[in-house]
């Protein structure tokens, strides 16, 4: 790696099948942001990071409590990957887990025990992180019963120099256009650069209105699980995204179902952003 890389961010997209994770790593503070935890039975991104990255979350966001983001969170209570801070909303955790499997209920008292020993923290890298979201009583009272926990999912965005990231958790589509009507969330996911798709890139979280009020961004990161086809086709759409180069052919969506874990490196060269796509 040249010299002029080493002042850079890593972006990394977790293939944990039916679920999120997402890592962003900044250069040379090796500041880490972990947004979800979700995992599958052979891959756990909180163990990657620290027995192949030497690594630890200095705060975790939770976008919300579905148990496929929290699913690595047995983890997260091990010392050796526990966060040093954790960004999360409060809710009714009785109402959270009623009606839930008994595996998702683990998870999610699972998460609870995590909340009671790690303290609530912002981001204090050397970016900037901005997170918008509505509380889960009004996400309850816009968008109904079924679906508030969803859409309660934190948006978050974050900005490395000139590169910008939004992170949309489960937000379904109805909560992404009402998010992009409001003057002040719209004005900061303006500009995106990388979309990491909202709902797995369901048609479900899917619309239009991304690209004609925020722009279109280069290209949409979607993490889902092979036999999943509910995937949007919006997002492979020139018409949606500007498109980016990967292994030789221009791809404007990326997914762990078809391309594995992704990795975005982002860096300065001769004074101009930079960025390379691969997958592990």
């Amino acid at each position: 790696m040249n010299r002029t890389e080493l002042n850079r961010v890593e972006l990394i997209l977790h293939n944990v099948g039916h679920g999120l994770a997402v890592s962003i790593i900044e250069y040379p503070t090796k500041y880490v942001t972990q947004i979800d935890l979700g995992s599958d039975d052979a891959y756990s991104p909180l163990e990657y990071l620290s027995r192949t990255r030497r690594l630890r979350s200095d705060i975790l966001y939770v976008t919300h409590p579905h148990s496929d983001h929290l699913s690595d969170v047995g983890n997260a209570l091990d010392k050796s990957y526990c966060p040093d801070s954790l960004y999360y909303q409060e809710y009714d955790w009785d109402d959270v887990v009623r009606g839930q499997p008994e595996e998702a209920k683990e998870i999610i008292n699972s998460f609870i025990k995590l909340k009671t020993q790690v303290r609530s923290g912002d981001y204090k890298g050397s970016g900037e992180s901005k997170v918008w979201r509505w509380t889960p009583e009004n996400a309850r009272k816009t968008f109904g019963e079924s679906s508030y926990i969803n859409n309660s999912s934190l948006l978050i965005v974050y900005k490395w120099q000139d590169f910008k990231i939004s992170v949309c958790g489960d937000l379904e589509t109805q909560a992404v256009e009402r998010m992009t009507e409001f003057e002040d969330a719209l004005n900061d996911i303006k500009g995106t650069d990388i979309l990491v798709a909202p709902h797995h890139g369901h048609k479900e979280g899917y619309t239009a209105k991304w690209a004609e009020r925020a722009g279109k961004p280069y290209v949409s990161l979607i993490s889902v699980q092979g036999r999943d086809d509910s995937v949007a086709s919006g997002y492979s759409s020139p018409d949606f995204a500007r498109g980016v180069l990967f292994n030789g052919e221009t791809r404007y969506a990326l997914s762990t179902r078809k391309d594995g874990t992704l990795v975005v490196i982002m860096f300065y060269a001769d004074g101009k952003p930079q960025w390379t796509f691969k997958s592990e």
